[in-house]
């Protein structure tokens, strides 16, 4: 019982120290760029379509989620 206890509370101290670790270094060097570049980039990750490209329905749908 209290090797699993142990255990439990390894765990609960490694686990948040490896999450924070693996952002930390994802987030250590950030690539730098303009808006522009960023919204090419976006586009075509398959990002948002641009706003002349839009249906009514597309608003109408954003309308739903939208809080007043």
């Amino acid at each position: 019982m209290a090797v699993v206890l142990g255990l439990v509370f390894v765990m609960a101290l490694v686990v948040p120290l490896l999450l924070w670790l693996l952002i930390d270094q994802e987030t250590s060097n950030p690539t730098i760029v303009d808006r522009a570049d960023a919204e090419r980039i976006a586009k075509e990750r398959g990002g948002r379509q641009s706003s002349t490209n839009r249906t009514s329905d597309d608003e109408d749908e954003r309308d739903e989620y939208r809080s007043f």
